[in-house]
């Protein structure tokens, strides 16, 4: 007589292995998240940067500060990627440091 003996087949690991698998997931994407937002806010203050720092070295070699971004972008070599950069950009007089702000589009 052959007897067929079954195992018990415990379903706890597999839930264990799939919640813990979905909390690995969740994790990367909280992470992935958290890094782009602090890529975007360090590719806003290099932008600021590199816009003071042209804006200065005009008022360095010329007087003045410079009537626009367009100014700095001819003569100063400066690049904003203005697909992704709002600039708002305010001269009160030729001595005077203009008002800028930037704003992720």
């Amino acid at each position: 007589m052959n007897t067929v003996s079954r195992k018990n087949h415990n379903i706890i690991p597999y839930v264990i292995t799939i919640a813990g698998f979905a909390l690995l997931v969740m994790l990367v994407i909280v992470m992935l998240r958290g890094a782009s937002k602090t890529s975007e806010e360090e590719g806003l203050q290099a932008a600021q940067d590199s816009i003071v720092r042209a804006i200065v070295s005009c008022y360095a070699y010329e007087g003045f500060y410079p009537d626009s971004i367009e100014y700095l972008t001819e003569n100063y070599n400066l690049t904003i990627d203005k697909s992704r950069y709002l600039i708002h950009y305010d001269k009160a007089a030729d001595n005077l440091m203009p008002n800028i702000i930037i704003t992720a589009r």
